[in-house]
């Protein structure tokens, strides 16, 4: 560990050096070592001098990076008898980033604040810090906070003291702080129009397609759930990674009841933030609704015109499912669907005859009465709509 000090001698700072070792532990985030080109000058009290310096560190999240922040600690040879205190040091600098093997750098400039109550917006989110006296964290919020700091990176650092800062010697030290993850998973559905366009009956298969992007990682692969209008929970699953994108596979469950709910995307980050996206999973259980036109209850002798008016007004009527039957009443009975024998009379039933939709909208057919004895005959029709809901006359 290298160490070096401010000294002050009758107003006048002698300053031997800087820089201190600091544990990954003490700061859940890095390590300071290799420290090289420590040069700084001496000073008179309320004058200003340089410090520079680089360093390794420890990589905190892996193999990514993310904004390092300098944490400066001041010290006095004596805190209790004249600790520092806040304005009695100003602290400014920059780091200088090496490109392209070292050929090129650019100057990235630091903000170095001793605010107590010190807010930092940066690319993990706003982070809020209480920063006792002697403290500065020296810091970049533009786009390029995400690698102000680099390995083997230079950083410079410019010191000033108070004119009437107390005589004595003062120890400056320098530490990695990894800022705290306060920001959530981005999450976003992206085939909601699929949804917002589509119902679904029970049992129905569906698959809701997701973007997840986080700067330091997702636990597993998130989960979906589908959620009452009342915000209750109803029913979770399980998410899947492939290529970069996440599928969230699942079956309506069989005892849902019919109407729209929320489904819901969620993921979670290493750091327990979570992030969530949302579409709605409308449920149909209702068959299409069928009224009789034609036949009316009119008398007719060779041709019986046949129209349904067939609506439905969620998933849509299947156009070929569309079936009328007639059925002749005997004995107050009428005839089963393939025709038998009451006592010593026949009956006659028609079947299930399919209909087709005209272009006014209409489902019509002409039925051929001259093929059936006079009588009574009872009319049936059915349709289902293209999740397979029946509904009756």
């Amino acid at each position: 560990m290298k160490q070096k000090t401010l000294t002050i001698i009758t107003a006048m700072i002698l300053i031997i050096g800087i820089l201190g070792f600091v544990s990954a532990e003490e700061e859940y985030a890095g390590v300071l070592n290799n420290i090289s080109g420590i040069h700084i000058d001496n000073f008179i009290a309320g004058s200003t001098t340089t410090a520079s310096f680089s360093y390794n560190y420890l990589d905190f999240y892996g193999d990514k990076q993310y904004p390092h922040i300098l944490r400066i600690n001041i010290t006095s040879e004596n805190q209790t008898a004249y600790p520092v205190w806040k304005g009695d040091f100003e602290l400014s600098g920059y780091v200088k980033k090496y490109y392209f093997l070292g050929m090129f750098h650019e100057n990235i400039g630091l903000k170095c604040s001793e605010e107590p109550l010190l807010t930092i917006n940066h690319p993990l989110g706003l982070n809020t810090l209480d920063v006792p006296n002697g403290t500065f964290y020296c810091y970049n919020e533009t786009s390029k906070a995400i690698d102000n700091l680099d390995k083997h990176d230079e950083v410079y650092l410019t010191i000033s003291s108070h004119p009437a800062l107390w005589p004595g010697q003062y120890t400056l030290s320098a530490m990695i702080y990894y800022l705290e993850d306060t920001l959530a998973p981005s999450v976003n559905i992206l085939n909601k129009n699929y949804f917002e366009t589509t119902y679904f009956a029970n049992g129905n298969a569906f698959t809701v397609e997701a973007t997840i992007d986080d700067n330091v990682g997702i636990k597993e692969n998130g989960y979906g759930a589908i959620v009452s209008t009342y915000s209750e929970e109803l029913f979770r699953f399980n998410g899947q990674e492939q290529s970069g994108f996440y599928y969230f596979p699942y079956s309506v469950p069989t005892n849902i009841p019919e109407g729209n709910y929320t489904l819901k995307i969620f993921a979670e980050d290493t750091n327990g933030n979570i992030g969530e996206d949302n579409t709605t999973l409308m449920i149909d259980l209702t068959g299409p609704v069928i009224n009789l036109i034609q036949p009316n209850g009119s008398i007719y002798d060779e041709i019986i015109p046949i129209e349904l008016d067939v609506t439905d007004e969620k998933a849509g009527v299947d156009n070929s499912s569309v079936y009328y039957r007639i059925s002749e009443i005997v004995d107050g009975t009428f005839c089963p669907g393939t025709g038998v024998i009451f006592g010593n009379f026949s009956c006659y039933n028609s079947g299930w005859i399919s209909i087709n939709l005209n272009t006014s909208g209409n489902y019509e057919d002409d039925f051929n009465a001259t093929l059936i004895n006079s009588g009574e005959y009872w009319f049936e029709a059915k349709a289902k709509d293209i999740l397979g809901n029946e509904g009756v006359l």
